[in-house]
This record gives C-alpha cells, sequence and structure tokens, in this order.
C-alpha cells in the first residue's frame, strides 16, 4: 500500500481554506458563528493558515447536546471555525483513502448511499438462505484512538498532517481518554468508516466471504450455509474484540433465514419488494405530532416542517408507500385541517 505524503500543504492553502469554510457554512448560513466568521473571512482564513502552518492550532470546546430520534445520542458541535479545518482536512484526504476501501462499504461515500446498500442488500438476499446481520454496540463511543492513529500511520506518512488529524482525534473525550469520537464531525464519519474497513478486510479476504455490505456499523454476512455463517459469527466476534476493541451487540447479532426479510436501513427487504420498517413509520407519526405542537406556539417555521418531511418522502418512496402517505395525511386532516392542509403537496405527491 502506498503512503500519503506531502499533501499538508494543499490542505492548508487559503483556496482550500476558503472551500472548506463554504463547505461547512452549508445549511449553517445565517447561524450567529458562521456570520461572524464570513463577516471577517479573510482575516479568519489568514489566521487559521498561520495557525496550521504553525502548528500552534488547538481545537475549540464542542457544545454537546442530546437528541433522541431513533434513540438517546449525545451530539458534539464544533465551533465554526474547527468545522473549517474539519473539512479542509477531510476534502484532500478522504480521495485518496477512499480508493482502497471495498466496493460494498456504502457510508459517507459519494456515489454510494443507503439506496445502493439496499438495493445490493436485495440481490444478495435473493442468492443466499441465511444471512448474519451484526451491529456493533455503541460504536462511535468505542472507537479506540490508540487503534485509530495506528490506521491512520499505515497509510500516511506525512507528520504535519498526522499532527493535525491527531489534534482533531483528542478534541473531545468520551469514556475515558482513549476512546470515542464526537458524532457531529464529518472528521468522525471518516474516521469511522476507515476504523471498520479493517473489519471489510478480514471479512472479504481472510474469511473468503463472496457475499457481504457494510453501512458504517451496520453489517450483513450472506451464506447458503447456516452453520458456516455461525462460525464467521463467532471468528468476526473475536476479531472485532481483539483487534478493534468493540463488541457486537449480542441482541441485535443474529444469523437467520432470508425468507422472512431482513430489516436494513429503514426498511424490511425481501426477494421482490421493501416494505417501511414499522418503527421508522412510527418515529415519523411522532415527529408530525412535535411539529404541530412547535408550529402552534409559533417555535417552528412552515418551510421547516415542509422540507423536514420532504427529506422523509424521499427516502420512504422507495418502497412502495403511496397508501401509507395517503392515510398519514388523511390522519392528519382529521386532526388539524391547517397543518395538513401545509403538507398535503409533499405527502401526496
Amino acid at each position: 500500500m502506498i503512503k500519503i505524503s506531502g499533501i499538508y500543504h494543499k490542505i492548508i492553502s487559503k483556496e482550500n481554506l476558503y472551500q472548506a469554510a463554504y463547505m461547512a457554512a452549508k445549511a449553517r448560513r445565517y447561524t450567529d458563528s458562521v456570520a461572524e466568521f464570513n463577516f471577517h473571512l479573510e482575516e479568519e482564513i489568514e489566521m487559521l493558515q498561520m495557525e496550521l502552518k504553525e502548528k500552534n492550532y488547538n481545537h475549540g470546546q464542542y457544545r454537546v447536546f442530546t437528541v433522541y430520534d431513533p434513540k438517546e445520542r449525545k451530539i458534539a458541535a464544533a465551533p465554526f471555525r474547527d468545522r473549517v479545518v474539519h473539512h479542509a482536512a477531510h476534502d484532500v484526504i478522504e480521495p485518496l483513502i477512499d480508493k482502497t476501501f471495498v466496493y460494498h462499504s456504502f457510508a459517507c461515500r459519494k456515489n454510494k448511499g443507503t439506496h445502493k446498500a439496499i438495493d445490493w442488500a436485495q440481490k444478495f438476499l435473493k442468492l443466499n438462505a441465511f444471512c448474519f446481520h451484526g451491529d456493533i454496540k455503541k460504536y462511535f463511543f468505542s472507537i479506540d484512538r490508540a487503534i485509530l492513529k495506528d490506521i491512520l500511520r499505515k497509510r500516511i506518512e506525512d507528520q504535519d498532517l498526522l499532527w493535525l488529524l491527531d489534534k482533531i482525534i483528542g478534541s473531545a473525550t468520551y469514556a475515558g481518554e482513549q476512546k470515542g469520537l464526537p458524532i457531529g464531525n464529518l472528521t468522525s464519519q471518516f474516521f469511522a468508516n476507515l476504523y471498520l474497513n479493517e473489519l471489510d478486510y478480514f471479512v472479504k479476504f481472510d474469511l473468503g466471504v463472496k457475499f457481504y455490505i457494510r453501512y458504517m456499523d451496520d453489517f450483513i454476512v450472506f451464506e447458503n450455509d447456516k452453520e458456516k455463517l455461525v462460525k464467521f459469527k463467532e471468528k468476526i466476534r473475536d476479531f472485532l474484540k481483539i483487534k478493534l476493541m468493540l463488541e457486537l451487540h449480542e441482541g441485535k447479532s443474529q444469523v437467520y433465514n432470508t425468507k422472512s426479510g431482513i430489516k436494513f436501513l429503514g426498511f424490511r427487504i425481501f426477494e421482490n419488494h421493501k416494505r417501511l420498517a414499522t418503527n421508522n413509520v412510527r418515529r415519523f407519526k411522532k415527529r408530525l405530532k412535535k411539529f404541530g405542537y412547535l408550529l402552534d406556539r409559533r417555535q417552528i417555521k412552515e418551510r421547516q416542517i415542509r422540507d423536514s418531511v420532504r427529506c422523509w418522502v424521499a427516502h420512504s418512496s422507495y418502497a412502495n408507500t403511496n397508501g401509507l402517505r395517503l392515510n398519514i395525511f388523511n390522519d392528519l386532516m382529521g386532526r388539524d385541517k391547517y397543518f395538513g392542509g401545509l403538507l398535503k403537496d409533499v405527502l401526496c405527491n
């Protein structure tokens, strides 16, 4: 494997930092921190470049908050200037390292994504009678930083770049000093994907698995031989524990028959059709109730509600959900005609 070297100057170039500031500001353009940074854009970029060049850059403190969709998660939001640095580093190194990822890894990669992962899962399901569906316990909070740094050093020999990546990796602490990445960072998603690329290589090349798919910490091994899958599960559990210091979520990691379909990325997938998973629908209905509550109190804008619902419709439309969406609309109209009318064209088209 050819190691990456001599690219730190590209990361800290003004051109790249300006582009990173633009990308980091997307969808946050009107927040106070972004507006303040952009008002002094030239000075801010000049200062960042100097700090990175002289290696006296220090990461700011995170704003930590909790979300409950679908389960409780702590999100760590970095200061905007640090998000600019995250983008600057990520956008240069990601294309170089992505080339080494296995084909059937679908999270946070260009020209991949959930729908392609679902399509391949359906193809593999048609060819195999059984699957081992694995899930990793508290994945982001369990990533061992020392192991992550070793993985990066296998691929990168640019010492200046490694200094910066170490700064980012060490910028927040979870479960003690040695474990965890902050959910919410662009770089955390990339690091998390890279970390489990070690698992991908083990499954594909050491175990010789032909039908395998992964979306971040959610992965499936397909086989016609159930006993072989049981052995694969044991070997994967040992590899994760010994090499990556990770644990399988035993309650969610099971070997089962694919005839009853597989639940993957919010869908129940069968040989010839896909259904939206029940808990996905339940969460969406709960979200609509919350939107109605916030709208009555003028704590949310109609545009924000429509944008959120439009995203859900775009995702859910990957299965046959016309009847489901019509039922949701009719239920809304029965409870609140104004709120239902607001979403008619979004839900019913």
